[in-house]
């Protein structure tokens, strides 16, 4: 009887630790919440990612040359350009 519980536990402990490591992939601190407005020079841009599917608004977070990360809007037309000036620079 001992044995038929420790199991049971230990299955529910695996599934809970499945689940919890499938939705930590996602984070609230990949989303933009606010756009930068002006125009980012593509030579200090060193990377950029989007948001998950899961925020709220869609983003571009650009990573620039002192480390610092940044919010832009996808539609804008600069932010279009340095994305793909970004890409044909690998």
């Amino acid at each position: 009887m001992f044995s038929r519980s420790l199991l049971l536990v230990l299955l529910v402990l695996v599934c809970l630790q499945s689940f919890t490591s499938a939705g930590g992939a996602y984070e609230p601190g990949q989303c933009c919440f606010s756009y930068f407005k002006k125009r980012i020079p593509a030579n200090i841009i060193t990377a950029y990612k989007e948001t998950h599917i899961k925020c709220t608004d869609p983003g571009i977070i650009f990573t620039l040359n002192n480390g610092k990360k940044t919010c832009a809007h996808p539609e804008d037309e600069w932010v279009k350009n340095n994305m793909k000036l970004i890409d044909e620079r690998v």
